[in-house]
């Protein structure tokens, strides 16, 4: 039973039960082995807290005592980070495990798990938490208390996802989802890029994101009568969330590999995060775009439009340029990630009718590569979920028709 403790609650202008419903999904995902959550200021003052059982005498006696610990840390915590650098750290003892995360410039999420929790599984939540925590106590842009389930390998709950429904289904559907994952150095403008096709804003300000920030928006094409709708994750790119990187990544449908024309570095560094995202995502991802950022900076930029279409085209990508201060092409690309998702859930979907011949020996068909490795990966996932005898042996005769397209190529 997870209960809300009244604490010496630090008075701040911030919406709290959206901040109580966020660290409740926080407990959900993160798991039974955490005890105890909370979000405290610099000062060492406790904002909130939240607790799986408060009615047990040894943990209240704990929290009561947590005012003396959380000083000492957080001085070793200021003086090891710069403020807004997000920086993290644990703290063990022998029941416990701490986990301090900075969450914007005022705060800190502290995380009390039991002292044999593995680090690498809470991590990517704490993270996604304590970046959420930031924005609410920020107040300025609306953020969902949502916390989102993570996970490398696809599980049943995330295989029902809805852009794979369409596959199913002879006729094409009006809404479509999709996760957008947003890629590159700290710095480049992914945030900026967010915020002004999100929420129509561009700040000057730069405040690093924590792990990733998560948003949504829908994009509604009347022309077609169908909308698609984004969740896009705003990777952070600095090294020290390099390990979460492969959690965030999972999944992706898509993905936008953003560089500042500004700075070379970045641009070098686009490799790496293709590899990345390739590397994690290879059997989901179906668009990728290159965004060359910034372009409003005309007069210190050092990568040339020649320059970034060459490396576009050795990925076999698209290369666009935008300005998330002058709003420049932002809707454009993400219009063109949203189209050419409707183009291969099309053809996805003229495959799958055209397999569904096949087994039924009334057609022949010619199949690539791409789509027999995309048709077997969604053939093998069904049997994971399905339970009806009649659809497992139909999945189990299109696998052996796939095989039998793999030998003979016909």
């Amino acid at each position: 039973m997870i209960r809300v403790t009244e604490p010496p609650i630090e008075k701040f202008p911030y919406n709290r039960s959206k901040l109580q419903a966020l660290l409740k999904w926080y407990f959900q995902e993160a798991g039974e082995k955490l005890i105890s959550v909370l979000v405290v200021s610099r000062e060492g003052l406790i904002t909130e807290i939240l607790t799986r059982n408060s009615q047990k005498s040894e943990e209240n006696k704990f929290i009561g005592a947590f005012s003396s610990l959380i000083e000492l840390v957080l001085k070793k915590l200021t003086k090891e980070f710069d403020l807004g650098t997000f920086g993290a750290g644990t703290f063990d003892t022998d029941k416990y495990r701490f986990i301090f995360c900075e969450s914007g410039d005022e705060h800190v999420l502290v995380s009390i798990f039991d002292a044999l929790t593995m680090v690498d599984t809470v991590f990517p939540y704490t993270y996604i938490a304590a970046e959420k925590v930031a924005r609410i106590m920020d107040g300025s842009l609306p953020v969902s208390p949502v916390i989102p389930k993570l996970s490398r390998k696809r599980k049943a709950e995330l295989i029902r996802k809805k852009s794979f429904e369409l596959i199913k289904r002879k006729q094409m559907s009006s809404d479509y989802i999709y996760k957008l994952s947003l890629l590159g150095d700290g710095g480049v403008g992914k945030t900026s890029m967010v915020q002004r096709y999100v929420h129509g804003i561009f700040s000057e300000a730069y405040k690093a994101t924590i792990g990733t920030y998560i948003s949504k928006r829908e994009i509604q094409f009347d022309e077609l009568d169908t909308k698609v709708r984004f969740v896009i994750w705003d990777l952070a790119g600095q090294e020290q969330f390099k390990r979460m990187w492969p959690d965030y990544l999972a999944d992706s449908n898509a993905g936008l590999i953003i560089f500042d024309v500004t700075n070379r570095i970045s641009f070098e560094n686009v490799r790496r995060w293709y590899d990345q995202i390739i590397k994690v995502a290879s059997k989901n991802i179906l668009v990728l775009i290159l965004v060359g950022n910034k372009v409003d900076m005309e007069d210190s930029r050092v990568i040339s439009v020649e320059e970034a279409e060459k490396l576009a085209k050795e990925f076999d990508v698209e290369y666009i340029e935008t300005s998330a201060k002058t709003n420049e092409n932002m809707e454009e690309v993400f219009e063109r990630i949203a189209l050419t998702l409707l183009e291969k859930a099309a053809q996805v979907s003229q495959v799958f009718d055209d397999v569904d011949l096949i087994a039924k020996k009334q057609a022949s068909y010619i199949i690539n590569e791409g789509q027999l490795q995309f048709l077997r990966h969604f053939f093998e996932k069904q049997l994971e979920i399905i339970i009806d005898k009649k659809e497992y042996t139909k999945y189990i005769k299109y696998l052996d028709l796939l095989r039998d397209i793999e030998r003979k190529s016909i």
